[in-house]
């Protein structure tokens, strides 16, 4: 849209005529001098209206702003204004869906502005545009081209002490130990050498002290270590926030945790640990067919997943359809709210294909805002279903761990499910 005058530049023309007439009333030289210059400053303004509005370019800064304990976090933008004639800019903001914020700069300027980031993800955080002004507002240019500044926010990853692994390990070079004799895990016995043992299995100093007969020797058994197969499946089907009175409305402007975004730091703390310790990790969604990184390890594979588990987005599931396919004897993580009865099932067939399920539970913390009586007994028997389908999981031989609750009950809740997988 091209620039235009605005009323401003009539009522300073009109005031000037006036102030003639009111010197020629009462015979002042001063005032006719006061309208003149008003209709010469009327005049020139008349002719310098802009075609081309300000340019905008949005980017996000260097500099990062640390996450506050109270609040969530914030990002540092940087808004470049170039006004061309414009004396001043009009800009418009708009962040996590929140009213528009106005603001009058001069022409030309950088704007620094700390946006809050609620959700991890990919999400529009900032939403710019403006108009240029001319000087005293006798004209406006055309409203610019609306910026809009897309963030991927990496979702943190939590320390876990205690990981659980599947039964069934493969390959040579992890941490894990096995359940066969091999090298570099606990030790399993001691015992007479035969045929095909190594030499450097001996133990001198046992032998020393128990061999009875000359040329008779003893060598130390240990237990293999291996590396795991674990498949982390996220449930990607609803994004639900903590309040259950927004659970129709999704919100985005409450900066309360949601279930995806929990999901997203649970996929990833686990993968982050799986990849540590040298583990095979692939990721799985429920709204695609396919994987959506294959099984692998490394450096190259954290990238992969890093930037698979940032990209999650509700999505239609496909379960009905087809079940991810998983490696044999993989650990599988089920990260899911549990509203649904195809989550049960997964985790039955699964477990009767003799994998090990762990259901991660990515509900956040209720509140119970904003609910009439109506809703609020609808959520109760929401919630008591889900808690019938929970027990369903347990019933089935899968493990259930409730991610968003405080450090110390996460830990010892990992601590129990890996102590007692060890027991049996």
């Amino acid at each position: 849209m091209d620039g235009h005058r605005t009323p401003v530049a009539l009522a300073g023309a009109v005031a000037g005529i006036l102030l003639f007439l009111v010197a020629l009333f009462l015979g002042r030289a001063d005032v006719a001098v006061a309208g003149a210059v008003l209709l010469t400053a009327v005049a020139a303004a008349w002719r310098r209206v802009p075609v081309q509005p300000p340019q905008i370019t949005v980017h996000r800064s260097a500099d990062e702003i640390a996450e506050s304990v109270a609040g969530p976090q914030h990002t540092r933008v940087l808004v470049d204004v170039a006004g061309a004639d414009a004396e001043t800019v009009r800009i418009q903001m708009r962040a996590l869906a929140e009213d528009v914020h106005r603001l009058t700069v001069t022409g030309s300027c950088v704007v620094v502005v700390d946006v809050p980031v609620a959700h991890s993800g990919i999400h529009d955080v900032l939403s710019v545009g403006g108009e240029g002004v001319g000087a005293d507002g006798t004209w406006l240019s055309g409203p610019s081209e609306r910026r809009l500044l897309r963030l991927a926010t990496e979702p943190i990853a939590r320390p876990m002490p205690y990981l659980p692994v599947s039964r069934v390990l493969a390959g040579m070079s992890g941490v894990h130990e096995a359940r066969t004799a091999g090298d570099g895990g606990e030790f399993l016995e001691i015992r007479p050498f035969v045929a095909g043992d190594r030499l450097r299995r001996i133990d001198w100093k046992t032998t020393a002290r128990v061999a009875r007969r000359p040329g008779e020797l003893y060598v130390r058994r240990t237990f293999a270590t291996s590396d795991a197969d674990i498949a982390i499946v996220i449930d990607d089907g609803d994004d639900l926030a903590g309040v259950t009175g927004d659970w129709f409305h999704a919100d985005p402007r409450l900066d309360v945790p949601r279930s995806l975004d929990i999901a997203r730091e649970a996929a990833w703390s686990l993968a982050s640990a799986s990849l540590d310790v040298g583990d095979q990790v692939s990721l799985h969604l429920l709204s695609r067919a396919g994987g959506a990184v294959p099984r692998g390890s490394g450096i190259r594979q954290r990238e992969r997943l890093r930037a698979a588990i940032v990209a999650v987005e509700a999505g239609r599931r496909l379960t009905r359809e087809r079940a991810p396919r998983v490696v044999p004897g993989a650990l599988v993580a089920v990260l899911s709210t549990f509203l649904d009865d195809d989550m049960v099932r997964l985790v039955e067939f699964w477990r009767a294909a003799g994998h090990r399920v762990l259901a991660v539970d990515t509900l956040p913390r209720l509140r119970s805002e904003r609910l009439t009586p109506e809703t609020a007994t609808a959520a109760r028997i929401i919630l008591a279903e889900r808690a019938d389908r929970l027990r369903d999981v347990t019933a089935a031989g899968a493990d259930v761990l409730t991610w968003d609750a405080d450090a110390g009950v996460r830990t010892a809740a990992l601590r129990t499910i890996t102590r007692a997988r060890r027991r049996r």
